[in-house]
């Protein structure tokens, strides 16, 4: 009886660690934006990551991170872009604002952060398939959602 619940344990154990292990190296979205971030939004890489956006309740950031589930391990071109706007209302002026992170890494780009509070936002994220002469993937909401 102990052997089977302790087996059944270790399966659930399992199934409940599979998804973070399938990102990079077991690199989670709460875990490179930090305490406090929970994901709200994702969307594709093609079929080589999956970019993430990430918000913050208590301080009102938004962040956003690409993380690698194919070509892991080698210094390909990564990137995730994050877009904050305000549309005009109350005689206030549209405000838009962008940060991006672009460079050869091995497991995920970001994380990015900006302030969200009351703004709508777009993300993006793009990886490329080896060093040079790459292909890309390329995923993200394509428009401004998520406002609030």
């Amino acid at each position: 009886m102990i052997k089977s619940v302790l087996a059944a344990t270790l399966a659930l154990g399992g199934i409940l660690v599979a998804p973070a292990a399938a990102n990079a190296a077991g690199y989670t979205p709460e875990g490179i934006c930090g305490k406090g971030f929970a994901v709200v939004n994702r969307a594709p890489v093609g079929s080589w990551g999956t970019v993430y956006l990430l918000y913050n309740r208590r301080n009102g950031l938004n962040c956003a991170v690409t993380i690698k589930s194919k070509h892991t391990g080698v210094s390909t071109r990564t990137s995730v872009v994050l877009e904050v706007a305000r549309p005009f209302a109350n005689n206030t002026p549209p405000y838009t604002e962008k940060a991006e992170d672009s460079n050869r890494y091995k497991f995920y780009a970001g994380p990015v952060k900006l302030q969200g509070k009351g703004m709508c936002v777009r993300f993006s994220g793009a990886i490329a398939n080896r060093p040079t002469k790459a292909q890309f993937a390329r995923g993200g909401n394509g428009r401004f959602t998520n406002c609030g």
